[in-house]
């Protein structure tokens, strides 16, 4: 369908990930024209690790300023992870440093939430460690220092916290709220009963959709930078949203089920049924763009693959056969931050002292059975679309194919999130472009479900120890 009006220029998508921060220059046809990353900087706060914001913010402006002298940009939309947020005072000042949700907040703040928190029923929202439900962090600073938390007048949920930081407008979003906070009540559209009862609901702004233009560049940024002063601001979505958006848009038939890799993997059932899921196994529903329930199923992936590769992405069919014909396995958990294993702490058997190539294909095997017990847990034997750097990776994604009952396919691009957010600024001046998919062929097929039931025997054996 032509979509009405015309659009001129190019979009910058800031997305500020848990690793690493991009900035990209992406047209209305889906072609990233460029793209620059740095280190997600942190530091150490009094009571928690906090995110650097305002090296964040400066390193961004001038990459804004750098993309402005070679192309026509006017508009930008902010992509977060979720599990962060900020508070305003009434005057629009932080009043404290964003919190990273790894920190973990003391156990007698963090039992008594426990207690109050509401049914997974209402929110679908399991409970998780650390800050990862932020209505757990909330929770904390308001009881910790209850002076403090009576300066907060708004509560802004990372992505419209930089729409704010941008543009000097607030509001809020669906797919933020709706991302494991415990906060929202997906079924009904609306605030839980957690959040009215604590009286948090009016220090949220106005909900606003994802793709509206807020407002325009704040006059000084936009003198720093050196971009025209009607360069737009939009609200801004969650990550992996973002891509699960790319899809929603696309005018290509949709695969039923999506896993985006990065720091996390989230396998996402759009369309699927949200119940029954497992809250104990980290599976939750998010909540996409128009405001709908996907069941999705998570791990920590990218963070893990780290430790078993060291850097070294190389992976070959001799290693992959060896490590299998060896039954050497990578038992769950690598990671304190949930997963459908979160009882179980991570442990490599029977390698020995097999060379880098070897460990780094163990990963691999470990990331194609957890990722395939991801989708099993959210019930999803539809085809599948492979989105992120881990789509790259031809060995990885044959694993996949070669465990899922149906179709596997891979975006030839790492850049999943950073077109559906550009696609998203588009969205109503121009048709979303087609994304180009290719088939992936499965990898050792019979040998690897075999040695995946034997990895799911001795993982389920240690669940019932």
């Amino acid at each position: 369908m032509e979509m009405p009006g015309k659009a001129r220029g190019k979009c910058v998508v800031f997305d500020i990930g848990k690793t690493h921060t991009k900035a990209s220059v992406v047209g209305a046809d889906g072609f990233i024209w460029a793209q620059r990353r740095t280190r997600t900087p942190h530091f150490n706060a009094p009571l928690y690790r906090a995110i650097d914001v305002d090296a964040i913010h400066a390193w961004f402006v001038t990459q804004l300023r750098d993309f402005g002298r070679a192309f026509f940009i006017d508009r930008i939309i902010p992509v977060t992870h979720g599990a962060t947020c900020a508070f305003l005072d009434e005057e629009e000042r932080l009043v404290q440093p964003v919190q990273d949700y790894e920190s973990v907040v003391p156990a007698p703040f963090a039992e008594a939430y426990g207690r109050i928190r509401p049914l997974f029923s209402e929110t679908q929202s399991p409970h998780l460690p650390q800050g990862l439900n932020l209505g757990c962090q909330i929770f904390w600073h308001a009881q910790r220092d209850p002076k403090t938390f009576a300066r907060v007048r708004w509560i802004l949920n990372y992505p419209q916290y930089w729409a704010w930081r941008l543009s000097g407008e607030l509001s809020n979003e669906v797919t933020s709220m709706g991302c494991h906070t415990d906060l929202w009540s997906p079924a009904k559209g609306q605030f839980s009963t957690l959040a009215h009862d604590q009286h948090w609901t009016d220090r949220f702004p106005a909900m606003r959709p994802a793709w509206e233009r807020q407002a325009t560049l704040r006059s000084d940024i936009a003198r720093a930078a050196e971009l025209p002063p009607s360069t737009q601001v939009c609200v801004g979505l969650h990550d992996s949203n973002a891509a699960l958006a790319g899809s929603l848009l696309s005018p290509q038939d949709r695969p039923q089920a999506l896993l985006s890799t990065g720091t996390w993997f989230v396998a996402m059932a759009p369309g699927a049924p949200i119940a029954p899921l497992a809250p104990q196994r980290d599976c939750l529903a998010n909540v996409d763009i128009f405001g709908t329930p996907v069941a999705c199923s998570r791990f920590m992936g990218g963070r893990v693959y780290g430790h078993f590769n060291q850097g070294d992405r190389a992976i070959n069919q001799a290693a992959l056969r060896a490590v299998m014909e060896a039954k050497a396995l990578a038992m769950p958990s690598f990671s304190d931050c949930g997963g459908p294993f979160p009882t179980l702490r991570g442990e490599i058997r029977g390698l020995g002292d097999a060379p880098p190539e070897y460990r780094a294909a163990l990963g691999a095997l470990y990331l194609a059975s957890m990722s395939s017990t991801c989708l099993d847990l959210i019930h999803s034997e539809a085809d599948l679309l492979i989105e992120g750097p881990l789509a790259q990776s031809p060995h990885l994604c044959g694993l996949l194919a070669a465990l899922r009952p149906g179709a596997v396919l891979v975006n030839d691009t790492v850049s999943g999130v950073t077109l559906g957010a550009a696609a998203l600024s588009f969205y109503g001046e121009t048709s979303p472009p087609l994304v180009s998919r290719r088939p992936v062929k499965p990898l050792f097929r019979k040998a690897l479900r075999a040695y995946h039931h034997l990895w799911r025997t001795v993982v389920d054996a240690e669940l019932t120890a």
